[in-house]
Parts: C-alpha cells; sequence; structure tokens
C-alpha cells in the first residue's frame, strides 16, 4: 500500500511538472497570420491622411483675402515722417558703453571669504560675470571686471567704464 501511494504521488507530479513545463514553453507571440490584421490596422494609423486641395480663394486668417500681395497696400510705398527726430546711435563702442553704463545700478558690495561681490538686491555677480542689457532692441553682454568697496567696473569688448556704487542705505 505504501508503495502504490508512493507511486501515486510521483505521477502527480511527473503530470504537473510536465504541464508546468509544457506551459513555460508556449510562446507569447503570437502566429505571423493572427498578427497580420493588427499590423495593417497600426499602417493605416501611421500613414497621413490625404490634404485636401486648398482653394486659393479661401479666406486665410493670418493673411486675410484683402490684403493679398498684390494689392495696393502693400506694394505702396510707405510716407517717411522726417519731422521726427531719429535717434543718434554712438559712434564707438566706448560711446555705446558710457550710455548703457547708467542704467546698471548695484544696490551695494559685499566681500565674503576675501572675494568682492557687487549686489543688485539678492542677486550677488562676482568679478567676470555677464550681465545682459538689451539697449535700443538690441543685446549687449557687459562683463563686471572689477570691483571696489565704492565703484564697479563694467567692460564691452574693449572699452572699460567705472561707475560709482550707491548704496540705498545710509551709515
Amino acid at each position: 500500500m505504501k508503495s502504490f501511494l508512493l507511486r501515486f504521488v510521483m505521477v502527480v507530479i511527473s503530470l504537473t511538472g510536465s504541464a508546468v513545463l509544457a506551459h513555460a514553453q508556449r510562446s507569447d507571440i503570437l502566429p505571423p497570420q493572427r498578427r497580420q490584421p493588427v499590423v495593417e490596422q497600426a499602417e493605416t494609423f501611421i500613414s497621413p491622411p490625404a490634404q485636401p486641395e486648398i482653394h486659393s480663394r479661401l479666406n486665410n486668417p493670418f493673411f486675410p483675402n484683402s490684403l493679398k500681395p498684390d494689392d495696393e497696400l502693400l506694394t505702396a510705398p510707405i510716407p517717411q515722417d522726417t519731422s521726427a527726430a531719429v535717434p543718434v546711435a554712438p559712434a564707438s563702442v566706448y560711446e555705446l558703453l558710457e550710455t548703457i553704463a547708467p542704467q546698471i545700478n548695484p544696490t551695494g558690495s559685499i566681500s565674503l571669504g576675501g572675494e568682492p561681490l557687487l549686489l543688485f538686491g539678492q542677486k550677488k555677480v562676482r568679478v567676470g560675470d555677464e550681465l545682459p542689457v538689451i539697449y535700443d532692441g538690441e543685446r549687449y553682454t557687459l562683463v563686471i571686471s572689477r570691483i571696489e568697496p565704492s565703484s564697479f567696473t563694467l567692460r564691452l569688448g574693449a572699452a572699460e567704464v567705472t561707475r560709482p556704487i550707491n548704496s540705498n542705505s545710509s551709515p
């Protein structure tokens, strides 16, 4: 009886082991015949739709029909107002820097670890840092070349200008 029970357990274990092994060998990838409809549907999704022909008389919201390129409004000369004063651009980089420099107004200077820092509110600027400035619609990059306790030096190209630091706090 014991051997019969042992044989029965062995048969059950071998059958479940072979079923598990057969299940493990089965692939999760479907055969090509079953994948083909999905592939065809995916190709229809990724192909761009045919673009309809746009009629030239349709109103474009970014270029209305009333202002077509052949219209007189676009080809007519623009009247020039000669009575308005035209601002004169600085003749040299040094003059440009002298014009821009008064716009740079630091709030003070400190020395932190022996390194001088220029303060613009909470922002701290070191020697060699760049300050982007927009003047007359042009972007210029000024470099802080020197920081003293009461003044700082700005550089634009080869030109340098030294400006005082106007501290807002009273001693």
